[in-house]
């Protein structure tokens, strides 16, 4: 994963994200539900991935389409984040699957997630 700067400036976090963990459960009528947790609360910042990035990785069937700066802490540790996880972003209306995370710089100031879209919030 390539970085074109070390890391957000001051004041980039500003959208306000819950970050969970989503599981399926086998419902009544023989379909899956997909069951999320409550979630811990950050402020992050958004990057659509265009070009060689987005490409790169559509290549490989990931299909990448965003990559989500948060905090480095408990809960956005890149070891703390699977495929498992989700990203709602309430005020955008959208989701988001973790692709993979990361450790920026190694520094643990800051975890880079890269996502999917999967749409609006249902």
């Amino acid at each position: 994963m390539s970085f074109e700067k070390a890391w957000p400036d001051s004041g980039e976090l500003q959208r306000r994200v819950v970050i969970r963990l989503m599981t399926d459960s086998a419902n009544a009528a023989f379909g899956i539900d997909h069951v999320v947790d409550a979630g811990i609360k950050r402020w992050a910042k958004f990057e659509p991935l265009i070009g060689v990035a987005y490409w790169g990785s559509a290549q490989v069937r990931e299909e990448v389409t965003h990559r989500v700066w948060v905090r480095w802490a408990t809960g956005t540790k890149p070891e703390d984040l699977t495929k498992q996880h989700v990203i709602d972003y309430p005020a955008g209306n959208r989701r988001f699957r973790v692709v993979r995370a990361v450790n920026v710089n190694d520094a643990q100031m800051f975890t880079a997630i890269e996502c999917k879209d999967l749409g609006a919030l249902a």
